[in-house]
């Protein structure tokens, strides 16, 4: 699994190229629409936050889920 901010730096990658590149994209009689930046903005909130999480702590946050309650 990718880290935080590897996840992070992609997600500003899209933002970039949906910024330099319009939101969709036409060929022909084809098109292609990218992500809407709102949904990009909010993922960049979100992994920002992890990371900066990931970076105090040194290593990615693991959750675990039990069935019957904690200690089950």
């Amino acid at each position: 699994m990718a880290s935080a901010q590897q996840r992070l730096d992609e997600v500003r990658a899209s933002i970039k190229e949906l910024l330099e590149k319009g939101q969709s994209v036409s060929k022909g009689d084809r098109r292609l629409d990218r992500a809407s930046l709102a949904s990009l903005r909010m993922l960049e909130d979100q992994y920002a936050v992890e990371a900066a999480r990931e970076s105090r702590h040194g290593r990615p946050r693991q959750i675990r889920l039990y069935s019957r309650g904690k200690g089950a």
